[in-house]
């Protein structure tokens, strides 16, 4: 079964990208936001009422802090809910919220997330406590009856910092998060493992052959690139083992800017995030 979730769970970031700023949003700020991710679920319902064989497939990745009401909302239309469970921003992984338990048997969310910043040839100290304290909330989260989604971003160190970019995207960065992956899984059970575009297909195959080690499967992110881009990416995923996608602002983006902007209707950005979600569910799938 495809897993094909759209994502809107940006929170620190992204009250900074919309209003240039980076102190606490303002209420009617927030409230705009919140609206926006409401905006996006519409999207995606009125993608799955136009294409209901979407509907076995659909999923919604959102907070509830400038989400409030979307999971609610997302599981009363039976899409599969994913919530994160990370601190926004920051370097080595904290839990958020401080009572997870809590949290999880509150919102019920199929699929908690967690997003983790992870280079193993970073700080083995710092790679040694994430894995540490990310055992923990697989635990949690598989007591709860949820599945384990492991967002791992592979920064570059210091030195890979010198590689010029695509070298380190298309060369180096789908060997780090092999090895990222093969160090995490044996501390950590993964159910999902939504990971970067890796460039030439038997990175992808590898990716999910590894994942497939201990059950797990591997979804692809999006990284807000165009939409030619992103097929590409999609194309080599699907052929070589990946179950999925969690794409977010290359749908939403920018039907939520033009809306704050006064450009676009509320329709016809709802138009907008449907069609576009169409769109990468049918690359996907085809």
């Amino acid at each position: 079964m495809s897993l094909l979730i759209l994502a809107v769970d940006q929170r620190p970031w992204l009250t900074q990208a919309l209003y240039g700023h980076t102190g606490t949003a303002l209420p009617a700020q927030r409230a705009a936001i919140t609206d926006g991710k409401h905006l996006v679920l519409d999207g995606l319902l009125a993608a799955l009422d136009a294409e209901p064989r979407l509907a076995a497939h659909a999923g919604i990745l959102v907070d509830d802090q400038l989400g409030a009401g979307v999971p609610e909302r997302a599981r009363a239309r039976r899409v599969t809910l994913s919530m994160p469970v990370e601190r926004g921003g920051c370097d080595l992984y904290e839990t958020e919220p401080a009572d997870l338990p809590g949290y999880l048997a509150h919102f019920r969310p199929e699929l908690p997330k967690v997003l983790v910043r992870y280079n193993p040839d970073g700080s083995a100290a710092d790679n040694r406590e994430q894995r540490t304290r990310l055992a923990g909330v697989s635990r949690a989260v598989r007591d709860s009856g949820g599945r384990f989604l492991f967002e791992l971003l592979v920064p570059p160190t210091a030195q890979q910092r010198t590689i010029p970019g695509e070298v380190f995207d298309t060369e180096v960065r789908p060997g780090l998060i092999h090895r990222a992956m093969a160090e995490i899984m044996p501390e950590v059970p993964v159910d999902v493992w939504k990971v970067e575009h890796l460039g030439a297909p038997e990175h992808y195959r590898r990716a999910a052959d590894l994942a497939a080690e201990t059950g797990g499967e591997c979804i692809l992110l999006g990284a807000n690139a165009p939409r030619a881009t992103v097929d590409g990416w999609l194309a080599d995923a699907a052929a070589n083992g990946f179950t999925g996608f969690a794409i977010g602002r290359s749908i939403w983006w920018d039907s939520l800017r033009g809306l704050l902007a006064g450009e676009l209707t509320r329709p016809e950005a709802i138009a907008a995030v449907a069609a576009n979600y169409r769109h990468f569910a049918g690359t996907f799938l085809q």
